[in-house]
């Protein structure tokens, strides 16, 4: 995929446009989410409420896919310097973005629940936390520190939704995903209210702030100057 980079430029323009349209649908995606919590009353979900939740998953699903040109485009960018990133990291990176898609796929014929692809979203967390910290030559520091903040909100996320699991009820992650009637209203324990407010923290930390770095990102790559080829 990297050889679609060349020097023309026009392919780094691409990814800059599809980071900005997924960055904007992140922003989307996150205003549905956070009017279903805000509405729902209930454990039962009403039908609007149903709607703004599965509108988020349709969203984050091209959210995500719509970042991988911008990640390969990233892994081109840096090799400008002496050390670039990986091929195995950025393997790494697509198949995080991938995967949260994928469980996020699984979500609409009852294969997985809605908690499942905030793990493959920890792991890109840990991605971002790791990759901004290694290009100091290829991003500014603003950007590389709010790549990392970003990073570390949605590790938290994940390791919420491991937590509740392990600590609450492990019922959200058994496949196939067990019917919302069938769930209940989980006991107010000190784990419970830990968890949940670690998934707050990392809410605002990291859903909420991805896409704004990714648009910070797709600017960044819309200014990338390649000289054009004489032949």
């Amino acid at each position: 995929m990297a050889k679609l980079f060349d020097a023309t430029g026009l392919s780094y323009r691409t990814a800059g446009w599809a980071a900005i349209a997924s960055g904007t649908l992140g922003i989307l995606a996150y205003a549905a989410l956070m009017t279903a919590v805000m509405t729902r009353t209930t454990m039962a979900l009403t039908g609007q409420v149903f709607f703004l939740f599965r509108t988020h998953d349709v969203i984050v699903i091209l959210q995500f896919l719509l970042m991988i040109p911008a990640l390969v485009a990233l892994h081109k960018l840096s090799h400008k310097q002496l050390q670039g990133m990986s091929r195995a990291t950025l393997a790494t990176g697509i198949v995080a973005l991938s995967l949260t898609a994928l469980f996020l796929i699984f979500i609409f014929p009852w294969i997985m629940s809605d908690e499942y692809y905030m793990i493959p979203q920890a792991m890109f967390g840990v991605w971002l936390i790791v990759v901004n910290w290694q290009l100091s030559g290829v991003l500014s520091r603003g950007i590389r520190w709010f790549g990392m903040v970003v990073g570390v909100g949605l590790l938290l996320v994940g390791i919420f939704e491991v937590g509740y699991a392990i600590f609450v009820n492990p019922i959200g992650l058994r496949i196939p995903a067990v019917p919302i009637e069938e769930l209940e209203i989980p006991v107010e324990t000190t784990a419970n209210i830990i968890l949940h407010n670690i998934l707050v923290i990392g809410s605002f930390m990291g859903v909420l702030t991805l896409p704004i770095w990714t648009i910070i990102l797709g600017r960044k790559l819309l200014r990338v100057k390649v000289v054009q080829p004489l032949t």
